[in-house]
């Protein structure tokens, strides 16, 4: 199911940035949010569409419908994977080709990471990450 939803997520970002060189158009993108941190895409596959091989980053996937795609990763055998509507995944990066060879359309939201994200100062740290001296009975200001 992993590499079903990271075959979605490829085919949005592919035609999104036009790294389709022969491949007709697959799939309707709607940008939702595309901003220096984060690029959210609402994803429809309609019956039949094929896409050319395409290298994906990480991303987060959420199956908007059921459906089943087929990937072929290059020098590796097709495979052909089944989701249902409501399934989130974490997808690493892979270079694939997808073809919805059923008669249902495929609707995905996909959701990629820009930029690194900093983790918060935690309790009892500044913020440069070095402990904060605590002495008993005794409160600093």
């Amino acid at each position: 199911m992993t590499r079903l939803l990271l075959a979605i997520a490829a085919l949005a970002i592919m035609l999104s940035a036009g790294q389709a060189q022969n491949a007709k158009p697959a799939a309707d993108t709607k940008p939702l949010i595309d901003n220096a941190q984060v690029r959210v895409v609402e994803l429809t596959f309609r019956p039949g569409a094929k896409t050319g091989i395409v290298n994906q980053p990480n991303r987060f996937v959420y199956a908007l419908t059921d459906g089943a795609l087929v990937f072929s990763p290059p020098g590796k055998r097709p495979y052909e994977l089944s989701f249902k509507a409501g399934e989130a995944l974490w997808l690493t990066g892979e270079a694939m080709a997808t073809e919805n060879d059923t008669d249902q359309e495929v609707r995905a939201l996909v959701v990629e990471l820009k930029t690194p994200v900093r983790p918060a100062a935690a309790p009892g740290r500044k913020a440069k990450g070095k402990p904060v001296k605590r002495v008993k009975g005794k409160r600093r200001s």
